[in-house]
C-alpha cells in the first residue's frame, strides 16, 4: 500500500516537473515571437514601391535606357529600399493626362511632354517657342533644367519635380519633298505641341495637333502630309515606315521638352535619407545618360528609315530660312503677352531663356 502511495507521488512529481519546463519553453517562445518583437523590424525595411505612368512604347529607347536605367539607379542608391514600377504605353495613364493624374496620385511618378497639356506649363513652354534655336538635345536639355532651377516656376510647385529633358532641333518629315514654303501651305502637317501648330499655322499649314501615339495612324491614312517633329520618332513610333522620305532641315521651329515628377504627398512620405539618396542617384544618372541620348536616338530614327527606303534631307537655302523666320516673328511678341496676362513677367522671362539657351549652345 505505501509502496503504491510512492509510485503516485512519483509520477505526481514528474508530471509537474514536465508541465513546468513546458511552460518555460513556451513563455521563451512567445518573447521571441515574430509578431511581438520582430514585426517593427519587418514594417521599417519593407521597401517604398511605387508607380510610374509613361506614353512611351516598352521598346523606346526612353522606357528601356533612361526610364529603366533610373529605375536601377535609384535601387542601387537606397539599397533596394525604393523599387520603381514602369507602366509604360499609357497603360496607367493617357498622356496628356499624366501630370494632372500625378498631382492626384493616380501614379506615384509621372512621365510625359510639356506640351500636351498646352498652357499649363506658361514658363517652361516659353523654351519650345519657335524662333528659339537650340543646338542639339544636350543644349536644350541643361538649357531646360537650368531654367526650371533659376526661374522656379509655380507651374510646378505642386508635385515634386525630379527632372527634365529636351529632344533639340527637329525637322519636317513628309512622302513628298517640302522645299519652299509654298510647298506646305494648305496641307495638313502633324505638330505635337501647340506652339508648333502656330509655327505652322503662321507658315500657311494646316496644323494637326495630336500626341505622338496618334501619329502613325494619321500619315498611314494620309490625313497628315508630313509631321513636324523629332527624328527619333521616325524608328521610337515607327513612323519611318508610313513617312520620312523626304526630311526638310527646320531646327528653327522645333523643341520638345519632356518631364518625370513625382507627386508631392508621396515625396513628402519619404523619409529624408531616402529622399537625398534618390536626389544624388537622379543627379548622377541624369549628367550621365540623359542629356545627349535624344541626339543619339535622333540619328538612329533616320538610319532605320534610310535602312529601308531612299531618304533625302533637304536644306533650306538661307533666303528661304529667312522667310519662314520672318512670319514667325508675331509668335514670340504674342507669347510676352500671353504670359503677362497670367501674371508673369513675360518679357523678363522670353530674356531670360534666349539667355541661358545661348549659353548652354556655346557650352555644348
Amino acid at each position: 500500500m505505501f509502496a503504491k502511495k510512492r509510485t503516485i507521488s512519483s509520477n505526481s512529481r514528474l508530471f509537474i516537473f514536465i508541465l513546468a519546463i513546458s511552460l518555460v519553453l513556451s513563455t521563451a517562445g512567445c518573447g521571441s515571437s515574430p509578431a511581438s518583437s520582430g514585426g517593427n523590424a519587418a514594417e521599417t525595411t519593407k521597401p517604398i514601391e511605387l508607380k510610374l505612368a509613361s506614353f512611351f512604347p516598352a521598346t523606346h529607347p526612353v522606357e528601356t535606357e533612361i526610364t529603366q536605367g533610373w529605375i536601377k539607379a535609384v535601387d542601387k542608391a537606397t539599397n533596394g529600399r525604393v523599387k520603381v514600377t514602369s507602366y509604360p504605353a499609357e497603360t496607367l495613364l493617357k498622356s496628356a493626362e499624366t501630370y494632372e493624374g500625378v498631382v492626384k496620385g493616380v501614379s506615384d511618378i509621372g512621365m510625359s511632354a510639356y506640351a500636351y497639356t498646352r498652357g499649363r506649363f506658361p514658363v517652361v513652354e516659353t523654351f519650345l517657342l519657335p524662333g528659339i534655336l537650340n543646338k542639339n538635345s544636350m543644349s536644350a536639355s541643361y538649357s531646360l533644367m537650368e531654367g526650371i532651377k533659376t526661374l522656379n516656376p509655380k507651374e510646378l510647385q505642386d508635385t515634386h519635380h525630379l527632372f527634365s529633358w529636351a529632344s533639340g532641333p527637329g525637322n519636317l518629315m513628309s512622302k513628298a519633298p517640302y522645299r519652299e514654303l509654298k510647298d506646305i501651305q494648305g496641307l495638313q502637317i502633324g505638330a505635337s505641341t501647340g506652339l508648333v501648330g502656330d509655327a505652322l499655322k503662321l507658315l500657311g499649314a494646316t496644323p494637326v495637333t495630336m500626341p505622338m501615339p496618334e501619329w502613325y495612324e494619321a500619315l498611314q491614312k494620309g490625313i497628315m502630309k508630313g509631321g513636324l517633329s523629332a527624328g527619333e520618332l521616325l524608328k521610337g513610333f515607327k513612323l519611318g515606315d508610313v513617312t520620312g522620305d523626304y526630311i526638310t532641315q527646320t531646327p528653327f521651329i522645333y523643341n520638345q521638352a519632356f518631364f518625370v515628377t513625382m507627386n508631392l504627398d508621396k515625396w513628402n512620405s519619404i523619409p529624408a535619407d531616402v529622399q537625398k539618396q534618390i536626389a544624388e542617384a537622379t543627379e548622377g544618372y541624369y549628367g550621365g545618360v540623359v542629356p545627349g541620348m535624344w541626339d543619339k536616338i535622333n540619328a538612329a530614327g533616320v538610319k532605320y528609315t534610310q535602312d529601308k527606303k531612299k531618304v533625302e534631307i533637304i536644306t533650306l537655302s538661307e533666303s528661304e530660312t529667312a522667310k519662314w523666320l520672318d512670319l514667325l516673328k508675331p509668335l514670340q511678341t504674342n507669347y510676352i503677352t500671353t504670359l503677362n496676362g497670367k501674371g508673369l513677367e513675360g518679357e523678363k522671362i522670353l530674356t531670360a531663356v534666349k539667355e541661358i539657351v545661348d549659353k548652354n549652345n556655346k557650352k555644348y
